[in-house]
């Protein structure tokens, strides 16, 4: 080719690439990012959390300029912890309000409901779910933003066995999210020599655990632990409390991170543990900051549920600004490269969006406190055991 048709060919292409940056930035509509989240019912307390660490997130990429130069409006649902209300939702956020981009629900079952009509779409949804069997390569548009579901007991059952605590006895409540907790629990036990010598699961919407917690305390179990959301972590302590059920331990999943578990409790919380997957006193990057701006927008320190929504949504942010268009395949892509510190911790997916990265922490209720206990690198206080006598 003659050299001046070439230049014109450079010039050409050259004058598209300006074009199509005119276009972006001339382009002052909001984007639009979407969910359904469970804003009433007994799930709806830690989804809240959620919703306020997206929320706080979007403030915060707004005004910094917000993405491709344009500001993030929150097209947003309650599901009312409903799965199939969740499809519903998520279809009309596609269809109807034909909307950017897209997070996740709040718990497993949501996500999972949802999964095939987001894959199906090809829209990128970091994900707050953390069972793995939706990352094994059949949603490839799902990006886990949260710690997998078997490493989070991971810490109490570790100071369990630092302790020579022998036996467990598990407590699970029947939906997918315990299910797979209870899982990692067995594992994790054997892994320390451990003997779980009860395990029976209950419908969701139990509410009388008498039976329940007597039949575990009959095994006189070393440890007791629930794989539990907020509702039923309740239910189970004040369980044993009424039937003076003994045991060195007692931790649950969920519950106890939620300033309500010690609200509805009282002093029959105290030396309660949790797991946690975050904690305000982390020396993570950007957590000192978040924190206070959480506090000063919503009266209330962040849990776990806030950290991995707020850093979810910055990474979300950070891509897609990265990547300089809404692409969605191109956004996967970027995706699955991130290799980046957030309040949380260490995000890093594989190829198929797993969360590699992510680790899980020991909470425990001391004089109307949550403290973070173990790992005790980490810990803000000396964790209190055996279990006290109930009062």
């Amino acid at each position: 080719m003659p050299s001046h048709f070439m230049r014109l060919a450079v010039a050409g292409i050259a004058a598209a690439g300006l074009l199509m940056s005119a276009s972006w930035a001339q382009d002052k509509t909001p984007i639009k990012l979407g969910l359904a989240i469970t804003q009433t019912g007994p799930f709806s307390p830690p989804a809240i959390f959620e919703l306020r660490g997206y929320e706080l997130a979007v403030d915060q990429i707004n005004k910094a300029g917000g993405l491709l130069g344009r500001q993030v409006e929150i097209v947003k649902y309650d599901d009312q912890g409903n799965p199939s209300t969740a499809v519903q939702l998520y279809q009309k956020l596609l269809t109807d309000d034909k909307v950017d981009l897209l997070v996740s629900p709040y718990q497993a079952d949501m996500t999972a409901a949802v999964a095939p009509i987001v894959n199906r779409a090809q829209k990128v949804m970091p994900s707050l779910a953390a069972n793995v069997e939706i990352y094994n390569g059949k949603y490839p548009y799902l990006m886990q933003s949260i710690t997998q579901t078997g490493r989070y007991m991971g810490p109490v059952i570790d100071l369990a066995a630092t302790k020579g605590y022998k036996t467990i006895a598990l407590l699970v409540q029947n939906t997918q999210f315990p299910k797979q907790l209870a899982e990692g629990v067995i594992a994790l036990a054997k892994e320390k020599g451990m003997e779980v010598v009860f395990n029976e699961s209950y419908p969701p919407s139990t509410t009388d655990f008498s039976a329940l917690v007597l039949k575990a305390g009959e095994k006189k179990p070393d440890v007791i632990i629930g794989a539990t959301y907020l509702a039923d972590a309740q239910g189970i302590v004040r369980a044993a409390k009424a039937q003076n059920v003994q045991a060195k331990m007692f931790a649950f999943s969920i519950g106890p991170v939620e300033p309500e578990f010690y609200r509805g409790l009282g002093s029959a919380a105290e030396e309660m543990f949790g797991t946690t997957l975050y904690f305000r006193s982390l020396k993570t990057k950007g957590n000192a900051e978040f924190v206070a701006a959480f506090k000063a927008k919503y009266n209330v320190d962040p849990d776990y549920h806030a950290a991995v929504a707020y850093a979810s949504m910055k990474i979300f942010g950070q891509v897609v600004n990265k990547v300089g268009s809404l692409d969605q395949k191109k956004i996967r892509d970027e995706f699955v490269k991130t290799d980046e510190e957030t309040v949380v911790g260490h995000y890093k997916l594989n190829a198929n969006g797993l969360q590699l990265g992510y680790q899980s922490y020991a909470l425990q209720w001391l004089k109307g406190q949550q403290e973070l206990v173990w790992p005790k690198d980490q810990a803000t206080a000396s964790y209190v055991l055996p279990h006290s006598a109930w009062q």
